[in-house]
């Protein structure tokens, strides 16, 4: 799942660190990928940073049951398939990744279109989180602070980036940012226009999919 899929789903009301713990693991992603705490060291004494670590260990306990359900198998698969016959497998991409990425970005995007408090919620809690406790976070994992943390956490609170998955062209943008960071070739422009009326099509035939999915686990996952 996305940034605000999981927050939608598993948020918790005034404890904005636990909902940064849900976001963090996507945030570290981008500058360590596969970076995790040495869970042993949890629980600590600060109820601050261990509201980190549980919002952290809840995004992979939802994502592990998003990855298992219909919604995920049966979406994912088919949107692939859709990929090929509008004439998106360039060579080098795998379309699979792509799917996956789509149908979560998708959703997330449905959550600004539909839910817009949502996304000012969730970053009004990232502002809310001290750059002390993260760094009791990582000091209590184990690990130094991921290379260029902060620069990049910094940057993602201050663009508020996630609102342009309500653009148009929002979704191709994030995807070759996506498909560049995974070492993969970015979409050619003239991908754009394809791409773009897929999503189009995917979401007007998924609208009722995606919604019964949240109102049917939130806080369940």
């Amino acid at each position: 799942m996305n940034y605000l899929t999981h927050y939608l789903i598993d948020h918790k009301e005034g404890k904005p660190n636990y909902n940064f713990g849900l976001a963090l693991p996507d945030l570290i992603n981008i500058s360590k990928r596969g970076w995790r705490p040495v869970n042993h060291n949890f629980p600590v004494a600060d109820k601050n940073i261990n509201d980190i670590w549980e919002g952290f260990q809840q995004h992979y306990a939802a994502d592990a049951k998003f990855h298992n359900s219909e919604i995920f198998d049966a979406n994912t698969r088919r949107i692939r398939l859709e990929l090929e016959k509008a004439g998106l497998n360039q060579p080098g991409i795998k379309l699979f990744f792509v799917a996956h990425v789509m149908l979560e970005i998708m959703i997330d995007r449905h959550i600004i279109l539909t839910r817009g408090t949502i996304a000012r919620q969730f970053y009004a809690d990232l502002e809310t989180v001290s750059d002390e406790d993260i760094h009791g976070f990582f000091h209590a994992s184990g690990h130094p602070v991921p290379d260029r943390f902060f620069e990049f956490f910094n940057r993602f609170k201050e663009s508020k980036y996630l609102y342009r998955y309500a653009d148009d062209e929002g979704i191709f943008f994030a995807l070759n940012r996506l498909l560049k960071r995974t070492g993969q070739p970015e979409f050619e422009p003239e991908r754009e226009k394809p791409l773009n009326e897929l999503v189009k099509k995917e979401e007007k035939g998924m609208a009722a999919e995606i919604e019964a999915f949240l109102t049917g686990n939130i806080e369940k996952f």
